[in-house]
C-alpha cells in the first residue's frame, strides 16, 4: 500500500473516531435532559473537545439528529457486512443478522425513547413524513441528510438481500424475489423493535432473534430439502 494510502485511511479512521466519540456524547446529553434542551456547548463538554472541533464534524444542532442516526446506520451496517461475508450456511447468517440488528435496536432504544417525546424532533419528522397541502419545502441541507439516510439504509438493505441470494444459490432457500424478502425482514424486525419500544424497560427475550428468524426460514426454505434443518 502506498505512503499516500495509508496516511488516508489513517486520517479517515481518526475522524471517524471523532465523530464517533461527538455522538455517542451528543447521546449522553440526549438522554440526560431531552433533544431541545441540547446545545452544541453541551457536546463540546461532554466529549471534552473544542467546539470548533465539534463543528469540523457536525455541522451544527439542525443536522445532529440525521448524524446520529447515520452513525447507528452505519454500525449495524459493518456489524451485518462482517456477517454477510463471514463463514456459514445462509440460514446460519440470517440468524446472526437478526441478532445484530436486534442487539443495535436495544442499544438505541432509551435515546428514541426519548427522542419521540421530544417536540423539537417531531417537527424535524417533517422531513420523513411532509404533511400534504402545507407550504414550504424542507431546507436543503435537510433534504441532503434525508437522501443520506435513504442511502445509508438501503446498503443494510441489499446486504440482507445478499444473504437471501447466497441460500436461493445454494439450494437452502426457494427461489425468490430477494430484494422484496429483505425488504419483509427489515419490515418484521422494525416491527418487533417497535413493539419493545411499548413494553419499556423489560430485556430483549434471549429467543427472540432465534423466534424470527425460524419465523422468517420457515416461509422461504426449499421444500425440496424441507427434512435438513437450515
Amino acid at each position: 500500500m502506498k505512503t499516500s494510502d495509508v496516511r488516508r485511511e489513517r486520517e479517515l479512521r481518526r475522524r471517524e473516531g471523532y465523530r464517533g466519540i461527538i455522538l455517542q456524547a451528543a447521546k449522553r446529553i440526549i438522554l440526560r435532559k431531552g433533544f431541545s434542551a441540547l446545545t452544541m456547548d453541551d457536546v463540546a463538554r461532554e466529549a471534552q473537545l473544542s467546539k470548533a472541533t465539534i463543528y469540523k464534524y457536525v455541522a451544527g444542532k439542525g443536522v445532529l439528529l440525521f448524524e446520529i442516526m447515520g452513525h447507528h446506520f452505519d454500525d449495524i451496517r459493518d456489524r451485518v457486512a462482517r456477517i454477510v461475508d463471514g463463514p456459514g450456511t445462509a440460514g446460519e447468517k440470517l440468524g446472526q443478522v437478526v441478532r445484530a440488528v436486534l442487539e443495535s435496536g436495544e442499544d438505541m432504544k432509551q435515546v428514541n425513547r426519548v427522542l419521540w417525546m421530544d417536540k423539537a424532533v417531531l417537527k424535524l419528522m417533517r422531513v420523513f413524513a411532509p404533511l400534504p397541502g402545507k407550504a414550504g419545502a424542507a431546507p436543503p441541507e435537510d433534504r441532503k441528510m434525508m437522501a443520506m439516510l435513504r442511502r445509508k439504509r438501503q446498503m443494510l438493505i441489499d446486504l440482507g438481500a445478499r444473504v437471501f441470494e447466497e441460500g436461493a444459490a445454494s439450494g437452502e432457500f426457494r427461489r425468490m424475489d430477494t430484494g422484496a424478502a429483505a425488504d419483509f425482514l427489515e419490515s418484521v424486525l422494525q416491527g418487533y423493535m417497535h413493539m419493545r419500544f411499548w413494553q419499556g424497560d423489560a430485556p430483549l427475550p434471549p429467543a427472540a432473534a432465534e423466534g424470527l428468524t425460524r419465523f422468517i426460514i420457515d416461509g422461504i426454505r426449499n421444500p425440496e430439502r424441507s427434512g435438513k434443518e437450515n
